[in-house]
């Protein structure tokens, strides 16, 4: 059996794997765009996807689940799931709490005890992924003034289930959009193909060969990162050959 570290040792795996580094030249960026792209990728939260960790751990496709439930209740880590389509996401607590507590010189706050508030009921919850509206209230957050600030700072989002709320953080989103527009490459391309399938290296070959929309639109995501995350989220599966590692589709629908 792993050890309980494990799982947060996995999230840090997984990040230290998400970027490319920027080269000096041959990324048909300009200063500009190269700024904003470092920009982005500092605007994004050190979330990564649960897809991610079952690709780091694939021999036993319920540890992930037992390991997280431990290391939650445990509060070394904190589980969201902000969209049913977008699979579940998982932060280490600490980075959640730094990122709350760094959003109280923000303009976008009317009263910074909200935060506080936010910030004793988390950890008082430390295993749940949404909060009703009589949980918020009860700690003092109310709806006319705390929930709507946590709503517009991206601490919470909209469940779709009148008073309830899931439990969130900001530029999730655009994590999100990255993960999907990233893997929908992969799916496309492996797609295009008679028998849904291709070698690793072409597929990387012509990831490698697509420079605009790799630095541009992709911000350098590494071909390793959108592998695990298709992987793991059981959109592909790889297999062997004489020519190495390929890849095919399981038939998984986005």
């Amino acid at each position: 059996m792993a050890e309980l570290s494990d799982i947060t040792i996995g999230i840090k795996t997984v990040l230290s794997r998400m970027w490319d580094a920027v080269p000096d030249t041959g990324t048909r960026l300009n200063r500009d765009g190269i700024a904003e792209l470092l920009r982005f990728r500092k605007s994004i939260p050190p979330i990564v996807m649960i897809s991610h960790l079952h690709a780091l751990f694939p021999s036993d496709p319920t540890f992930i689940e037992r390991e997280l439930q431990h290391v939650a209740e445990e509060g070394l880590v904190r589980k969201m799931v902000v969209n049913q389509n977008a699979g579940d996401m998982v932060i280490e607590s600490k980075d959640y709490f730094r990122i709350l507590h760094d959003m109280r010189q923000s303009d976008k706050v009317s009263n910074i005890e909200t935060l506080d508030k936010f910030e004793d009921l988390l950890k008082s919850k430390p295993a749940v992924t949404r909060l009703a509206k009589e949980d918020l209230a009860e700690a003092s957050i109310t709806e006319e003034e705390g929930i709507r600030d946590l709503l517009n700072i991206g601490f919470l989002v909209l469940s779709g289930i009148p008073g309830v709320y899931l439990i969130s953080i900001p530029n999730v989103g655009s994590f999100l959009k990255l993960a999907f527009r990233t893997r929908k490459w992969v799916v496309n391309m492996l797609g295009k193909t008679k028998w849904k399938e291709m070698l690793e290296k072409v597929v990387h070959e012509r990831w490698d060969a697509n420079v605009k929309t790799h630095w541009r639109e992709f911000r350098g995501i590494t071909f390793e990162w959108v592998m695990m995350e298709v992987k793991g989220g059981g959109w592909c599966e790889p297999f062997g050959t004489p020519g190495g590692r390929g890849w095919k589709l399981t038939g998984k629908k986005e």
